[in-house]
């Protein structure tokens, strides 16, 4: 709660290795839970998603429902991080559905639904659907207004600045500027200090009413807090605005400090992120076999109750042919053949969900690899191979600049794979300078804001073109 996630990290290992020595199976679960909701935090997604798979399968044997809330929920953060948003949509909802299942207060339960909510509508901002954004912003807001404020102050304070970012976007400053003054308001009366999002938020609040100066205060602020609590996933984004700032200022030395702060945090976080891509997909393809699993079993059970059916109007027509016609040979052919049918036609059905699973889990696995594994190669065959898997990168970045050169459309295609730009210079053998002037040239040519985020930027322009 004081944002000491290495002294909680610290704490849940001690708990860990405890629970270990006694055989503890509850204490071993949500140690590691703890130690991988740390991690996350920290932006140490890999090692994090680990920490939460073993809390997963500690916790098989305790069926603790709070704690499988928990789990997913976190993970559904992990995806956000990704940019996976409709997984972590969907991973938030299946924690809404277990939240019934808690053997808890009711407050409690609503609290759970809140948080779920919060990633929800997270996930629906940063996919541009501000409708939907909205619709949960506004059903944690009622929630919140009506409990306990102690408990639930951070999340009341964020929700108002969620609200505040929205009417922002939406064109409504007096609107945004009523719920990030509530936010302020509330910190201030319960001497609440970690403002760092409500403070970025208002600064883009004054960016947008051309108040640049009194922008810049409130990224400064935002800064400062994020780098006293270590939360290093935000800060990128809130030196890239004190840089877009300095720019619309005219300080040009300044604007190319803090330009310079994010490339490089925002490589080191790139980096982590790819480390862990593996176990994410592995994750995401784990739980997408077990619904196609789920789903198998139910079309059998289907099918097996049909072909009871089937079978007990054979045997009814079976009886009648024998009372009237009494040709019993010719009956038991029909009957044969059409419970062979039904016995093919299962099989079919099982061997197709069966490569249709393998196919996912090949697809995914195999295709990324191969286009990273070229990529590092600086493999003459990586663009070809790479418009072949993301056709839908390339289609998208023509329909803006049909005059791209090929070379411009590789070096896209290594920033939409995530690589950084220090690595892009190595695998390809050009000075760090060269790649940085060809990036500038790019986001000149694609209109891409100084502030924006190359790999965040090709993720929006698929989806915007899905």
């Amino acid at each position: 709660m004081e944002f000491n996630l290495q002294a909680s990290i610290g704490y849940a290992k001690k708990a860990l290795d405890l629970s270990k020595k006694k055989n503890y199976s509850r204490g071993i679960a949500i140690s590691n839970f703890r130690i991988g909701q740390c991690l996350a935090e920290l932006n140490t997604y890999k090692q994090g998603l680990e920490y939460l798979d073993k809390a997963e399968e500690e916790n098989t044997k305790l069926q603790n429902q709070a704690l499988n809330f928990e789990i997913r929920r976190v993970r559904s953060r992990i995806y956000g991080n990704f940019k996976l948003y409709g997984n972590a949509i969907t991973e938030n909802r299946k924690a809404l559905m277990i939240i019934p299942l808690i053997k808890k207060r009711e407050e409690e339960k609503d609290f759970a639904r809140i948080l779920a909510y919060e990633n929800i509508a997270t996930a629906y901002t940063f996919m541009n659907k501000l409708d939907s954004a909205y619709y949960y912003l506004n059903k944690s807001r009622i929630m919140l207004e009506k409990s306990d404020l102690k408990k639930f102050l951070p999340n009341l304070i964020n929700n108002y600045t969620e609200l505040g970012d929205y009417y922002t976007i939406a064109k409504q400053p007096d609107k945004a500027t009523h719920f990030l003054r509530k936010a302020v308001s509330l910190a201030q009366k319960n001497q609440y200090p970690y403002l760092s999002f409500t403070f970025k938020k208002y600064g883009d609040l004054m960016l947008y009413q051309k108040n640049n100066d009194s922008a810049l205060i409130y990224y400064k602020k935002a800064q400062d807090i994020s780098e006293e609590t270590r939360l290093r996933s935000e800060l990128p984004a809130i030196y890239q605005k004190i840089s877009h700032t300095y720019f619309l200022l005219g300080n040009k030395t300044f604007e190319e400090k803090y330009k310079l702060r994010a490339l490089e945090l925002q490589d080191s976080l790139n980096t982590e992120v790819i480390s862990a891509s593996n176990l994410v997909i592995n994750t995401i393809l784990s739980d997408q076999k077990e619904e196609l699993v789920q789903k198998n079993k139910k079309r059998q059970s289907y099918l097996l109750l049909i072909s009871a059916v089937i079978l007990l109007l054979l045997l009814g027509l079976w009886l009648l042919f024998i009372r009237k016609t009494k040709n019993l040979n010719h009956i038991k052919k029909i009957s044969s053949e059409k419970e062979q049918m039904l016995i093919q036609q299962k099989e079919e059905i099982t061997l197709r969900y069966e490569e249709d699973t393998k196919n996912l889990e090949q697809r995914v696995n195999e295709s990324f690899d191969e286009v990273v594994q070229l990529a590092k190669n600086n493999s003459p065959e990586f663009f070809t191979r790479f418009r072949e898997v993301y056709p839908e990168v390339i289609a998208a970045l023509l329909a803006i600049d049909p005059k791209l050169r090929v070379s411009e459309l590789s070096l896209c295609a290594y920033f939409f794979l995530g690589f950084r730009t220090k690595d892009i210079s190595i695998y390809t053998f050009k000075s760090l300078s060269t790649i940085r002037n060809r990036r500038q040239n790019l986001r000149k040519k694609l209109e891409i804001l100084p502030d924006e985020d190359l790999e965040l930027w090709f993720k929006k322009l698929v989806n915007k073109n899905n």
